[in-house]
């Protein structure tokens, strides 16, 4: 049995004009002691679902259908209570902006050993802050900043911090949600080094959340990649990237520099995300695929393993090294 299994999950957001369907059918297994990753534009959804596993949606979300179950509970019925004490304790969860989720008027110290008394009731305060001090050296900060307020670190410390915080309990799973975002190349390597060896060395299964292509195929065994609320393309990162099958992966890897070859020309997608407010008819991806058909107008494809273990949601995956061959050719502009 997987360690977390999604499957079918729709999650929408009630405005005024409706609903948006911010994850439409969304299915992906997190196997124990593994990584994956989620790759997807701003607004793809990718942050939603991160939310919707916690149980951290906004007030105007919903789980509308399917089921996310977390070692065979299943976590979008389950009470407010319940869900507390899954929280940290067995899921972690590292939000994106490190300044935004520490409490300013607190000191570090504070807000680790609450985290540890939210949760453990016998341990007593010393063992509390020797277990803050422990977890704070091992994502490298010195314990002299315990009595230091968020303010008062760099950017990158404070997201080690919240790097310590997820694994002061221990937890199975650990969402991570872009945690290398705004951070220098040497602090990003940091961080993604870290997320590797608390699984080798702990056990720890990670969804590493991001729009950076290269983090995610560095860093994650499994790759599920989202447009639009869907997941479009999914399977083993190197793998997958390699040689995609999906237009939109096509069309990320070319937007791509090549290290090994200054000259090759990098083509950009230059278009508008589609209306999750009024979503297509058919495939997602339609306003930018150059490679549409009629069928993709009308319903959205299937997933279909073309390779294996590399599953497109596309009518034309079996054509995708011709696609691939064509792809520096074609127009990326809107097209629908």
């Amino acid at each position: 049995m997987s360690l977390l299994s999604v499957r079918d999950l729709d999650v929408r957001y009630e405005v005024g004009d409706g609903q948006v369907h911010a994850v439409d059918g969304v299915s992906f297994d997190v196997e124990s002691k593994s990584i994956v990753g989620v790759l997807g534009e701003s607004g793809c959804g990718k942050s939603t679902l991160s939310k919707a596993i916690i149980g951290g949606l906004d007030d105007n979300a919903v789980v509308h259908s399917g089921e996310i179950r977390f070692d065979g509970e299943d976590l979008a019925s389950l009470s407010d209570e319940r869900m507390r004490e899954i929280r940290w304790e067995q899921i972690a969860y590292i939000p994106q902006s490190a300044m935004g989720s520490l409490d300013p008027v607190y000191t570090i110290e504070n807000q680790l050993v609450e985290t540890i008394e939210a949760h453990r009731s016998d341990m007593s305060k010393a063992d509390c802050v020797a277990r803050a001090e422990e977890v704070l050296e091992l994502v490298g900060i010195s314990t002299s900043r315990l009595k230091s307020y968020p303010h008062q670190l760099s950017g990158g410390m404070r997201q080690r911090v919240l790097l310590a915080m997820a694994l002061i309990l221990e937890p199975e799973l650990i969402i991570a949600d872009e945690p290398t975002t705004g951070l220098d190349v040497l602090l990003r390597d940091k961080i993604l080094n870290d997320i590797e060896t608390y699984r080798d060395e702990f056990g720890v299964s990670a969804l590493f959340v991001s729009h950076d292509i290269a983090d995610l195929v560095e860093t994650s065994e499994y790759l599920i990649e989202m447009y639009g609320g869907k997941i479009t393309e999914q399977g083993p990162s190197k793998e997958l990237f390699a040689e995609p099958v999906h237009p939109y992966t096509i069309g990320l890897k070319n937007s791509l520099p090549d290290l090994h070859d200054s000259t090759e020309e990098m083509i950009a997608m230059k278009m508008q995300p589609p209306n999750l407010l009024n979503p297509p008819e058919g495939c997602r991806f339609i306003n930018k695929c150059p490679f549409a058909v009629e069928e993709c107008e009308s319903t959205h494809p299937e997933f279909r393993e073309e390779r294996p273990g590399i599953q497109s949601a596309c009518y034309r995956s079996g054509e995708a090294d011709q696609m691939r061959a064509e792809a520096t050719e074609v127009s990326w502009t809107d097209v629908g």
